[in-house]
This record gives structure tokens, C-alpha cells and sequence, in this order.
């Protein structure tokens, strides 16, 4: 036996005997892979095992492959048979035949290396060496020089270094860059320091433990994270790579490949899917959410098309797309991954030559993973599972792409045997900041416990952290106000950050601070302008501004918002001329009859109404909005499209009608509303691009960023949490984010009359909610299509579909699938509100068949 340190084991046959000096050393039957847990504790633990090989060795080492798609087997698959292959020989000596062999050592001699000596070999300098098996790992007390399986495989002969680490360093992050070896879990609260760790951890073992720079690999999450760590470690010659730039580079192993931009993706789908064309949308865009879901999300195409309702046929068209691309020897952004991830599975070759350079994984934002990143890694670091993940599991805020706490909280389920570091000071942000983060978080259920505390000596300002109700219309001048006072004491621009829950907010700062002469990021742009709630509503107040003279466009954007149920080729007759007015459109419902009739008066009492507002005594545009939102009812449209979407990944048209009534404020002629707006976004910053400015975001933008001053804007009941959000958890943490990416001052600017909830957990006063249960599983069951005649309603709603198919040049599922007509038909829905309810109705398909379908309901028995 070596000495205790290594703690090698042995492989013997079934109740097979034992050398001398292995008398009661513990034995493990391995017949299949149940063997794997106990095998893994001795050779992580480095305690020695007699291992009673009961597999045929041959089959034991015969490559696996796994032809399942990724999304079948999820981010917790491993190769089973390999990984007990593994553990049985990584650290044993072969005694089947007698007299036992150290394989490791007989590999180095063959490298120029003389068997024998005190230790296992004597290299070609004459130091005698050890040829060690086990994790490779800093031996404590272990004098001798060690030689690591790993760098036998590669062909060499390196000795492990032993200096410790000599940055200065904080005690806590002192031990994270130490961590002897094999898999840890690094928590990084913000301001934490986790950069200076990987970075430290990366010299480290490159320069004081002597790891091989082709054989260890650190990964960063973005380009940007990727070259700062290459500048702080320059000379070292570390492998470093973002996730896409590693996926990409085992999808190269496979022959070559280019990678192509958005552009050609969309012309790829659209080629496959014939996808109707709309004014002021983007009917491609939820097949792309749709496909990034099943790639990265590692959703099954099926439940990704009822995620996405907008990308009907989304789930047939997968492996159609996927095959575009290989026959254009092509990948897109996410293809990088999955297809990487596929040959790992698929291609024996491939998953070894990947792994060669990946013996030890450094993962920066470990948070950010999504299921296919994770499998991505797992499969890469093998059995050994040699990755070091740097994150925080209370910065997740990406859980509409797939990121999970639990990928860090549950770290030693998917890397066994992981040790534990955890970062305990925030270096970045003063006490009240830290303090009211901590108390913050502390409403959440799912997560690490934490001890964060300030940087030592760092002074307790309570001012550090101010929480401004303020009436809602005067949010804006609140934030510009700020701003103004901060510049007023010689804070640059650059060191200010102004941040939103989603991009919309923003606008009405932005152009507030452009007038203000204060410059600014342009962070919203004239498109916002053709964004369905507000080019309705700039309609109605054209409208409202000149009713005897209406655009043809204007009635297009105003008429089914909201829903009146006016039958299609009434709508048609009612755009026939370019140019029309509410005395036409009254005298067009006096012509008709039935409901018809009465749904074109509704209409022009609604544009009269808007007109009257307009032309009346102190009329205001805030005013005007206030009513064509409330009275007229643009609110419930909107409301009944956001609904339908169902996640809060981007603005929804409610934040854009917020905005539009934050920028009314500021701009009280309505006569002059448009062209003000129009020429505010349309001029130039003032200074150029490249000056200093103020910096606006959305808080999903600026992680891992900081300013010493914040404005966190909008923390209203609606926007913290989002209303559309279904993890309020989530949200507390992208508050979190918010308020802790400022190093001097955060100020939380909330609507005095509807707050956020969150302000309340800033101070610890609010109380703590009850944990609920989580819903039992769904059991999708088979759908049962009606018979011809046995339900009127689907029926009709069938017929329907196959005009519109017809009409449109589509398949009729692009339209709607039987099950969603059926659905449909069953709950019978009177209001868009409802109809946004049913399955299978996305945001495109509500503005694009809502009247038809509830018109149809109305008319059925």
C-alpha cells in the first residue's frame, strides 16, 4: 500500500483474497451501479477500499452513448456505467492477477519515467515521485513530490505544486482560493468580491499548484467577463472561454461550423412555418423564444408550444429547424450549446477529446445557468466533477431562460461530494444598504441562509439608503430632481444609474433628463412609439383632436381596442376610404342593423367622447389618457393581451400606457403631445455617444455592474413585483440587484399611493407570508375532438380556421390546434379578458383572432 494520504483502493475478483496490508480494509461488492455512492465517498475522502469487481471489466470500459435528445434527459443524466468505471480504477491498484499493479505508474514510465524508487517512479531530474489517483487535490502534511493522473493522461510529467496562495485576501475569500481541489460552491453575495476569488483561484492553481493551462478551463458567462479575467491573469496562459465560445469549440470537433446571426434564424423558421404577417408585431419572435426554451430550458417541444402559444407548430418544426441548420453547416446562438451538448452525448470522441482540457472547470455566474448549461458542464467535468461555481443563489434573475436556484443550492446534488465557501462581506455598498438587502431577502423561502455584513470601518450613513414615496405624477421630476441634486454636488454622470423593471419605464426619464440638458444612454428608441397600447392611444388622441378628419390607420389602431365585437366585413367597409369622420362612421352604424349597428355607435360615442375631452376647458394629456385608458377602455385590452402572455421577461403593454401617462406630466398640451414626444426621442444626445452620461437600464442589464449613485424608478405595486411575474421570490431578487449595485447612495423611488410591497420588506415591517404548498402536477389527458354536430361551437370555430388557414396560406394548426378549439368552445368566453385565459391564446393570437373567435361563441348555441 502507498502511505494513508493517497488512500489508494484495490480491485480484486469477486471473493477474491487479499494481499498482506490489506487486511480489514472495508470491501465493496460492485456488480452494478448502485456501487457508484459508496465508491465516490472513499476515493473523494481518499479512503482505501478493497473492490470486488464483479463486471466484466471489457464491459465496464466500453464507451457509453446516450441518443435520447437533451431535453429528454435533463441537466441531472450522467453516464452511469462510466462513471462506476471510474471510481473503481481512478485510485486502485489492479490485483486480479496476483500481484498488484499500479497503472498510473506503469503510464508514467512510459513517459520517461524509471518504476521503482522510494515512491512509485523516479522521474528523468531523480526526484522520486508519487503517481496519484485520487482527486487532484493540495495534500496536506503530504511532503513527498506528487505526480496527478491527470497530467500522466495528457503525456506529461508535472509535479503539483504546493505554495499557498499569496494575493491579500479577506480570510473568507482566502479559503475559497485555497479550497484544496475537486468540486466547491463558492456563495458571492453582491459586492462580495467573487471576481478577485475566480481570479485568485485561477492563479492559484495555475502558478502555485502547477495545473496545466490546456488542462483546466474557467468560464465566464459573457465576453466582457471573459476578457477582464484574461487581463487579470495575463501571462499565466489560461484557457479561458464563455459558455457559447466552449459550446462552439466541441460543436468544431465535429467538423467545421459557421455561426449565423438572428437574421437568417428568422429566415429559417419563417421558411418552415408559415408565420402571417402583422403591422406593429413581431409574429417570429415567440418562435425563437420557443426554440431558446427547448435548447436551453431543456423543455420538450410540446410543453414549449404551450408556453408559447404565438409559435403554433413550433414543436413539428424543431427538428426541421435543427436540420436547416446542419444542412448549412451552421449553428445559431443557442445551437452552441445544444449541439454541443448532443455530440457530449452522442460521440464517445468527441466527449474525451472536450474533456481533456476541462479536468478542472472554473464557473463564473454560476446563478445564470440555465438546464442545458448545467448538463453542458456536467458532462464535461466527467465523474470526477472537478468544477469550482462561483454565484449567489439570491442574484437569480433569470428564470424565464431556465436559471434556477437550485442549480446552486442543491450544488453537491449535481457535483457530489462539493465543499462549501461562503462570502460573508459586502465590499461594495455601505451598511444601510447591506442591511436592508439581507432584510429583504429574508422573505424568501428558497434559499441559502446568509451573514452578509459591510466592509469593516466602513461608516453607517443612513442616508445611504433612501426610500421616497411620492405621489405618482410626480415620479419623473422625483428622479430628475435627484440627479440634478447629485450633479449639483460635483458627482459626475458617469457615476449615476437610473433603474427600471422593465425597459418602458424608462422613457419618460429619459426625456426628461434630454431636456434637462442632463446627458443621458439612450435606452428606448421611436420603435416604442408603434407598440400596440401606445400607438392606440396616440390614435385616439389624434381622433380626439380632429374628428372630422380621421385616418384611415387611426380606425385600424383604435377600433378593436378594446373589443366591440364588430363583425370583419363591417371593419373592412369602415377602412374603405382613406380619410374618414365620426359623422361618417355614424352615419355607416344608421345604415346597418342588428348588433352590428349598435357596436359602430359605441365606437363613435367613444371617439366623441375623446374629442369633448380633448377640446373641453383646461383639458390636459394626462387627463385624456386617463380616459381613453379607463373610460374608453384601452386599459382591459391591454390587460387581456399582457395576460396572455404570461411571464414578465420584457415590457408589457401595460408599462408601456404607465410610461405614456408619466410623459403626459410632463407635456400638458394635448395638442402638441405627439410632435414634442416624437422630436425628444428622435434628438440626439447632445454630446455624442461617447461622452459621460447618465446610465439608464433595466436591472436584468446592469448585474455585476456598479455606480456609486442609484435611482431605483417605478417600485410601484405593479412593477415590484411585476404584475405579470408568478415568482414574487424572483422579484425580490431583482430588487435586490437593484438596490445593491450602488456603492455610495440607492434611492427607491415608489408610487405614494400604490407601493411596492418590497419597501416595506426593505425596513423588516412587513409581515411574512405564509409558506404555501406547491400545486400537484398537471396529468395532461388525451383530448377527445368532438364529433361533427356534437358541439355547434367548435364547429363553427373549425370552419373558422380553415377560412383563415385558407385565406392566410398556412396550415390550419399554425391558426389554432383542435385541442385549443376545443378549450375554447368548452369555457365559451364573452371578453378578451376571458378568451386570454384559454390555452393555446398568445398576445398575437388575442389582437389577431379575439373578435373573430368571440363573435363566433356569441353566434353559437
Amino acid at each position: 500500500m502507498s502511505g494513508p494520504a493517497l488512500g489508494r483502493g484495490l480491485v480484486i475478483p469477486p471473493g477474491g483474497q487479499a494481499p498482506a496490508g490489506w487486511a480489514g480494509v472495508p470491501r465493496i461488492r460492485v456488480d452494478d451501479e448502485a456501487a457508484c455512492g459508496p465508491l465516490h465517498d472513499a476515493w473523494s475522502a481518499r479512503r482505501p477500499v478493497v473492490v470486488e469487481l464483479g463486471i466484466d471489466a471489457g464491459d465496464l470500459k466500453a464507451p457509453e452513448t446516450e441518443r435520447r435528445p437533451p431535453y429528454e434527459v435533463g441537466p441531472g443524466f450522467e453516464f452511469g456505467r462510466e462513471r462506476l468505471h471510474f471510481l473503481v480504477w481512478a485510485n486502485s491498484y489492479d490485483g486480479r492477477s496476483g500481484e498488484p499493479v499500479w497503472w498510473h505508474g506503469v503510464r508514467a514510465g512510459r513517459l520517461g519515467a524509471e518504476p521503482g524508487g522510494p515512491a512509485d517512479v523516479v522521474l528523468p531530474d531523480g526526484t522520486p515521485a508519487w503517481c496519484d489517483g485520487g482527486p487532484r487535490t493540495a495534500l496536506a502534511g503530504f511532503t513527498e513530490a506528487v505526480v496527478h493522473r491527470d497530467s500522466i493522461d495528457a503525456g506529461r510529467l508535472t509535479v503539483a505544486g504546493r505554495r499557498e496562495p499569496a494575493a491579500a485576501l479577506a480570510p473568507d475569500q482566502l479559503a475559497a482560493v485555497a479550497h484544496p481541489g475537486g468540486p466547491a460552491r463558492i456563495i458571492a453575495p453582491a459586492g462580495s468580491g467573487k471576481t478577485r476569488v475566480l481570479t485568485e483561484r485561477l492563479r492559484h492553481l495555475l502558478a502555485d499548484r502547477n495545473h496545466e493551462p490546456d488542462l483546466l478551463t474557467a468560464v465566464a458567462y459573457n465576453v466582457k467577463a471573459a476578457d477582464e479575467l484574461r487581463e487579470r491573469t495575463h501571462g499565466l496562459r489560461p484557457t479561458i472561454r464563455t459558455l457559447n465560445s466552449l459550446g462552439l469549440f466541441i460543436c468544431q470537433m465535429a467538423g467545421g461550423v459557421k455561426v449565423i446571426e438572428e437574421r437568417e434564424v428568422r429566415n429559417i423558421v419563417q421558411s418552415l412555418v408559415k408565420i402571417p404577417r402583422k403591422a406593429n408585431a413581431d409574429p417570429v419572435a415567440p418562435y425563437l423564444e420557443a426554440l431558446s426554451a427547448i435548447r436551453l430550458g431543456l423543455v420538450h417541444p410540446l410543453a414549449a408550444e404551450t408556453r408559447f402559444p404565438d409559435a403554433a407548430g413550433v414543436s413539428m418544426a424543431f427538428d426541421a429547424y435543427r436540420a436547416a441548420l446542419a444542412a448549412r453547416g451552421a449553428v445559431d446562438f443557442d445551437e452552441q450549446i445544444y449541439r454541443a451538448v448532443e455530440l457530449l452525448l452522442t460521440d464517445p470522441d468527441v466527449r474525451s477529446r472536450a474533456r481533456a482540457g476541462c479536468r478542472t472547470l472554473l464557473v463564473d455566474e454560476f446563478q445564470d445557468l440555465t438546464p442545458a448549461h448545467v448538463l453542458l458542464l456536467r458532462l464535461l467535468a466527467g465523474p470526477a466533477g472537478s468544477v469550482f461555481g462561483v454565484g449567489d443563489d439570491d442574484q437569480v434573475i433569470y428564470g424565464y431562460a431556465g436559471a434556477d436556484p437550485g442549480f446552486l443550492i442543491d450544488f453537491g446534488r449535481w457535483f457530489p461530494g462539493a465543499a462549501t465557501y461562503d462570502l460573508r462581506v459586502n465590499y461594495r455598498c455601505p451598511p444601510a444598504i447591506v442591511r436592508g438587502a439581507q432584510t429583504l431577502l429574508g422573505y424568501n423561502k428558497r434559499r441559502l441562509a446568509k451573514e452578509v455584513s459591510a466592509a469593516p470601518g466602513r461608516a453607517d450613513d443612513a442616508g445611504a439608503l433612501v426610500v421616497q414615496p411620492v405621489p405618482v405624477d410626480d415620479l419623473t421630476r422625483a428622479a430628475r430632481d435627484r440627479v440634478v441634486a447629485w450633479l449639483d454636488h460635483d458627482v459626475e454622470p458617469d457615476d449615476i444609474a437610473v433603474l427600471a423593471r422593465v425597459n418602458a419605464v424608462l422613457l419618460p426619464i429619459q426625456v426628461l433628463l434630454a431636456q434637462s440638458g442632463i446627458p443621458c444612454n439612450r435606452a428606448v428608441g421611436t420603435e416604442l412609439l408603434g407598440r400596440t397600447g401606445i400607438a392606440a392611444a396616440l390614435a385616439y388622441l389624434r381622433i380626439g383632436l380632429a374628428p372630422g378628419d380621421i385616418a384611415r390607420d387611426d380606425v385600424a389602431a383604435t377600433v378593436r381596442r378594446p373589443s366591440r365585437k364588430i363583425a370583419r366585413n363591417v371593419l373592412e367597409m369602415m377602412g374603405r376610404r382613406p380619410r374618414t369622420s365620426v359623422a361618417d362612421l355614424r352615419s355607416l352604424g344608421d345604415w346597418l342593423s342588428g348588433d352590428d349597428a349598435e357596436r359602430v355607435h359605441v365606437y363613435a360615442n367613444d371617439l366623441e367622447l375623446v374629442a369633448q375631452a380633448v377640446s373641453g376647458a383646461g383639458a390636459t394629456t394626462a387627463g385624456v389618457f386617463d380616459l381613453i385608458r379607463r373610460k374608453v377602455g384601452l386599459d382591459r385590452a391591454m390587460n387581456a393581451l399582457d395576460t396572455s402572455r404570461g411571464s414578465a421577461d420584457r415590457s408589457a403593454h401595460g408599462d408601456d400606457l404607465w410610461a405614456l401617462e408619466q410623459l403626459a406630466t410632463l407635456h400638458p398640451d394635448p395638442g402638441g403631445f405627439e410632435p414634442w414626444l416624437r422630436s425628444a426621442l428622435a434628438a440626439p444626445r447632445g454630446d455624442g455617444d461617447d461622452g459621460p452620461c447618465v446610465h439608464l437600464s433595466t436591472v436584468h442589464k446592469v448585474k455585476g455592474r456598479e455606480w456609486p449613485n442609484v435611482v431605483v424608478f417605478g417600485a410601484s405595486a405593479d412593477l415590484f413585483p411585476h404584475r405579470l411575474a408568478d415568482d414574487v421570490e424572483e422579484e425580490r431578487r431583482v430588487f435586490h440587484v437593484a438596490i445593491t449595485r450602488a456603492s455610495r447612495c440607492a434611492v427607491v423611488l415608489g408610487d405614494e399611493a400604490a407601493p411596492s410591497p418590497f419597501l416595506a420588506e426593505l425596513a423588516g415591517t412587513a409581515p411574512v407570508a405564509a409558506v404555501r404548498e406547491p400545486p400537484p402536477a398537471k396529468v395532461r389527458a388525451r383530448t377527445e375532438i368532438p364529433a361533427a354536430g356534437e358541439s355547434p361551437a367548435f364547429d363553427a370555430l373549425r370552419a373558422w380556421r380553415t377560412e383563415i388557414a385558407r385565406r392566410d396560406k398556412v396550415p390550419p394548426y399554425v391558426v389554432m390546434s383542435d385541442a385549443h378549439l376545443k378549450g375554447i368552445a368548452e369555457r365559451r368566453p364573452t371578453t378578451l379578458g376571458e378568451l386570454a385565459a384559454c390555452p393555446g391564446i398568445g398576445p398575437l393570437k388575442l389582437e389577431r383572432y379575439g373578435e373573430d373567435i368571440l363573435g363566433l361563441i356569441e353566434g353559437s348555441p
